[in-house]
């Protein structure tokens, strides 16, 4: 029998050009546990998928329709991905509250040429898209979206838990060990971001 209610979990994504590492943590905010670890897919280009650069080598409107068909599939993997996540975690038990994903310090307020303008620039805006199309994936879903610089996160996440940052960065590590590999930078900061998705929604 299915319990009555189920148990809360948030999902956490630290994104790339392209893919992104993807973690679900359930449970009470104070000791969440590990319910689900992927590496999604957010192109079926090769990696690295970098719209504005692929742009960069084009004209005119060919350049923008690069960029808008980079962004509509991503924004539709990243929604097939949550859900398939939201569904597995249901089976579980939990119920996927909320996601966190690490993103820059703000959006960039950028134009189209000015995103083409400069190496630097173009990265930026390649980052962003994919950050974006799990922002917006989320959201539509109907999920309570939070988002925190990778040198942020785990600082938000020790605040909203109540606890010291020192401390989130050990229990992290600590949820790999009977994981196993792979368990490296960006499962981490997406189980922090996760971790702080679900603190702010406090639904225990």
């Amino acid at each position: 029998m299915a319990p009555d209610r189920l148990v809360p979990a948030a999902l956490g994504f630290s994104p790339h050009s392209g893919w992104g590492a993807a973690v679900c943590l359930g449970g009470p905010v104070s000791s969440p546990a590990v319910l689900q670890r992927r590496r999604l897919l957010l192109t079926s280009a090769a990696l690295p998928r970098e719209p504005y650069h692929l742009a960069k080598r084009s004209e005119g409107k060919e350049a923008r329709e690069i960029v808008a068909e980079a962004a509509e599939e991503a924004r539709k993997l990243a929604a097939a991905a949550i859900a398939e996540l939201v569904s597995s975690a249901a089976a579980q038990g939990y119920e996927v509250v909320a996601a966190g994903v690490t993103t820059g310090r703000g959006r960039p307020d950028f134009t189209f040429q000015q995103a083409l303008s400069t190496h630097a620039a173009m990265h930026n805006a390649d980052g962003w898209l994919f950050r974006e199309a799990l922002l917006q994936a989320g959201q539509k879903l109907g999920l309570s979206m939070t988002a925190a610089p990778p040198d942020a996160v785990y600082a938000e996440a020790a605040t909203a838990v109540g606890v010291s940052a020192t401390e989130i960065e050990a229990r992290i590590r600590e949820l790999g060990v009977d994981l196993g590999p792979p368990w490296g930078r960006d499962e981490k900061l997406a189980s922090a971001a996760a971790w702080l998705a679900l603190a702010r929604t406090r639904r225990l």
